[in-house]
């Protein structure tokens, strides 16, 4: 079967890939029906994400067919539609027992290094093995298409850790850097968490659109200072929750900046290198900052919220390629041609 698969000299190519099979008995081989090319993916390519170098495979947003379970799955059977997530977790270690799943010592993004496309053979290819699959793979409703059940294991997880983390409330103003996927997954989940207001900044005029048409104030970064306009739509006083989630190191100084005092900055962007923070104007103004990696335990509530309708995901996905195409894809996502968001690959 093929496979993109990281090159030399920060290259992909599709090339032969080996088929998985079951390891162990809490395995599942999942037949892919529909995977997403993400941002961290390019990073990979660049040689930007630690342990995905040449020889890696890549992709982990994927949707697709339980094929084959080992022994101890007791969740899922072949013929079920599934949706997995982005990394696997065991489910016992103290990471995983306190609920940081995305931590998890025996998989996790910084544990064990167990991530599809990092650690992991990843989903841009016909088959893939899911370790721990209990714990790591959510039913997929018969209503739900593929085009929006593929977001649930990271753009929609990321996007309401990000809400979540940012301990939104009832009536709050919200603002978010960056209307890619995660953020705009950040914007419809602000929403279930009731906030009054949210305000969207990006650069890139579609992308603000479609902000809109999530029903977000929207602040166009090419025009003028942005904290300055934050702080006016919110009658001078910032806003309750700012969102970062970009991994702009400009973004984050001024999302720490557009927050009310006592605020909360919530960050999600992945950073390519450190960001000083201004801890000497901060500190008097009681900013709580909270950062990390989306956790992914929410994913059976995310796909009911879809499956009964409250969220379209839809639009999301502008693009989509068949698995053959994948190096078009690749150069349409990563050049950001023909006002691309997303773009999902069908083996």
């Amino acid at each position: 079967m093929k496979g993109v698969v990281i090159q030399p000299e920060n290259k992909l190519a599709l090339t032969d890939v080996q088929e998985p099979k079951i390891k162990e008995d809490s395995d599942v081989i999942v037949r892919v029906t529909t995977s997403a090319i993400c941002g961290s993916d390019v990073h990979a390519k660049h040689g930007f994400i630690p342990g995905a170098g040449p020889g890696t495979l890549l992709g982990h947003e994927f949707v697709g067919v339980v094929e084959e379970a080992g022994r101890a799955v007791k969740k899922f059977k072949p013929g079920d539609r599934v949706n997995a997530a982005a990394a696997t977790w065991c489910g016992t270690c103290p990471s995983c027992k306190r609920g940081d799943v995305q931590y998890c010592v025996n998989g996790g993004v910084w544990g064990g290094g167990e991530v599809f496309g990092k650690g992991l053979p990843g989903a841009q290819t016909s088959y893939i093995r899911v370790a721990y699959a209990d714990n790591c793979l959510v039913h997929i409703p018969d209503g739900v298409p593929d085009e929006q059940a593929v977001f649930v294991g990271d753009v929609f997880s990321t996007g309401f850790h990000a809400a979540n983390e940012g301990n939104i409330e009832a009536g709050d103003s919200v603002v978010i850097f960056g209307c890619g996927p995660i953020g705009l997954g950040a914007l419809v989940s602000a929403w279930q968490f009731g906030a009054k207001q949210v305000i969207c900044v990006d650069m890139l005029e579609n992308r603000l659109q479609l902000a809109k048409n999530y029903g977000a104030q929207v602040i166009d970064a090419n025009g003028g200072n942005v904290v300055e306009q934050v702080w006016e739509a919110n009658k001078g006083e910032g806003a309750d929750v700012a969102i970062e989630a970009i991994g702009s190191p400009p973004a984050f100084l001024q999302a720490l900046k557009s927050v009310r005092r006592g605020g909360t900055v919530s960050v999600v962007g992945l950073f390519p290198a450190p960001v000083e923070i201004p801890i000497h104007e901060t500190a008097f103004y009681g900013v709580k900052i909270k950062m990390g990696l989306g956790s992914l335990t929410k994913m059976p509530k995310l796909m009911g919220l879809i499956e009964r309708g409250k969220v379209d995901l839809g639009p999301l996905a502008t693009h989509t390629f068949s698995l053959n195409e994948a190096m078009s894809a690749y150069d349409l996502f990563e050049n950001e041609k023909d006002k691309c968001l997303k773009v999902l690959l069908k083996p």
